[in-house]
C-alpha cells in the first residue's frame, strides 16, 4: 500500500486488508465485514485489484426508502473516493480479489464485460433489503471458503462464488437500468460498451481513436444528438467524456504496465507518441512522462 499525492495505491489484496486493518487469509481474495472496522479512512484510492462493496446506513429505517442499500464496483486501474452515499461509516461487506485468482477459469476473459466495471458513471447499483441479503449471503459464502485450507479446488470454488455474485449483480443492474433509464441512459450504456470495446481491441495500424462522430455513427444517431444526451445526462461534453475514457486507460497502462509511452500511444490508436502527449497534457496538466514519474516516486 503506497501513499502519494493524497491518494492510496491499493495494488494487492494484502494492501486492501492493511487499509482496513484486516487479517490476510488468502493472498488473492478477501471479504471484509465493515461492522468489524472501527474507522474507514476517507482517502482517494487507485486500485490494482477488483473491489465490490455492498453497504448501507444502519441508522436509516428500511421502510423509509425501497432502494436503501448500495453496491459499488471498481476494476484495476480505476480511481475511487469514499462517496458512499451515507453520512458516516456504513454497515456492509467489501470483496476484494486479484485478477490472478481467475486464471484458468471461465470468468477470466469475461469479467470486464460486466458494465458496472466500466470506468465511468455506472458502477453503483441500488438494492432493496431483500436484494441486499442475497448479495451479502454470496459474500459470506466466499468468506467461509477463504477460511478453509487451500487446495487444488480453492481457486475454482472462489471464482465460481464470484461469478454467482456478478451474475446476481447483473440482474439488479439491468433492473436499475430499466427502472431509471429511458433512451438517454441506454445511449450512455451503449456508448460505454463502444469505448470499452475500443480499449480491449488489440493494437494495429488500423485502430482508430473514437470520436463523437464515429460513436454516433455506430449508435445510429447524429453527433449533435449524442452531444446533447451526454451533456444533459453527465454534464460534460461528449468529446470530453470520450477523451476522459481514453486518458483513463492511458493512466492505467502507465500505472500498471511497463509499456513505453510510444507503446501506449500505439496501443490506444494514436499515430504518433507526441499526439498522446499533447492530449494527455491538455487533460491532466502533465506529460505522460511526468505523470509516470510522480507515480513511481
Amino acid at each position: 500500500m503506497k501513499q502519494g499525492d493524497n491518494y492510496l495505491k491499493l495494488t494487492s489484496v494484502e494492501d486492501g486488508n492493511n487499509y482496513f486493518g484486516y487479517t490476510t487469509y488468502h493472498p488473492q481474495v478477501s471479504v471484509i465485514n465493515l461492522n468489524e472496522i472501527n474507522t474507514i479512512r476517507n482517502s482517494p484510492k487507485i486500485f490494482g485489484i477488483y473491489v465490490i462493496a455492498c453497504y448501507w446506513d444502519h441508522t436509516t429505517p428500511s421502510e423509509n426508502e425501497e432502494y436503501n442499500s448500495f453496491m459499488m464496483f471498481y476494476a484495476p486501474g480505476q480511481y475511487g473516493k469514499n462517496n458512499t452515499g451515507v453520512s458516516h461509516n456504513p454497515t456492509g461487506y467489501v470483496l476484494m480479489f486479484d485478477e490472478e485468482l481467475l486464471q484458468d477459469t471461465l470468468l477470466h476473459n469475461k469479467i470486464r464485460e460486466f458494465p458496472f466495471f466500466s470506468n465511468y458513471k455506472n458502477n453503483i447499483i441500488r438494492l432493496t433489503c431483500e436484494e441486499r441479503e442475497l448479495v451479502v449471503n454470496c459474500m459470506r459464502s466466499i468468506l467461509e471458503e477463504i477460511k478453509n485450507p487451500m487446495d487444488k479446488y480453492s481457486a475454482h470454488i472462489l471464482a465460481s462464488g464470484i461469478a454467482v455474485l456478478l451474475t446476481i449483480s447483473m440482474r439488479y443492474y439491468e433492473r436499475q437500468v430499466q427502472r431509471t433509464s429511458g433512451t438517454a441512459y441506454n445511449i450512455i450504456t451503449r456508448l460505454n460498451n463502444i469505448l470499452d470495446r475500443y480499449i480491449h481491441t488489440p493494437p494495429s495500424i488500423d485502430k482508430e481513436i473514437p470520436t463523437v462522430s464515429s460513436c454516433a455513427l455506430e449508435l445510429g444517431i447524429s453527433a449533435n444528438y449524442l452531444g446533447d444526451v451526454v451533456h444533459n445526462t453527465i454534464k460534460i461534453s461528449a468529446h470530453s467524456y470520450i477523451q476522459s475514457f481514453i486518458i483513463g486507460e492511458a493512466k492505467r497502462l502507465m500505472e500498471f504496465t511497463t509499456m513505453s509511452i510510444g507503446e501506449i500511444a500505439y496501443h490506444l490508436g494514436f499515430k504518433y507518441p507526441h499526439h498522446l502527449t499533447r492530449v494527455f497534457k491538455k487533460s491532466t496538466g502533465l506529460t505522460p512522462g511526468q505523470f509516470r514519474g510522480k507515480r513511481t516516486k
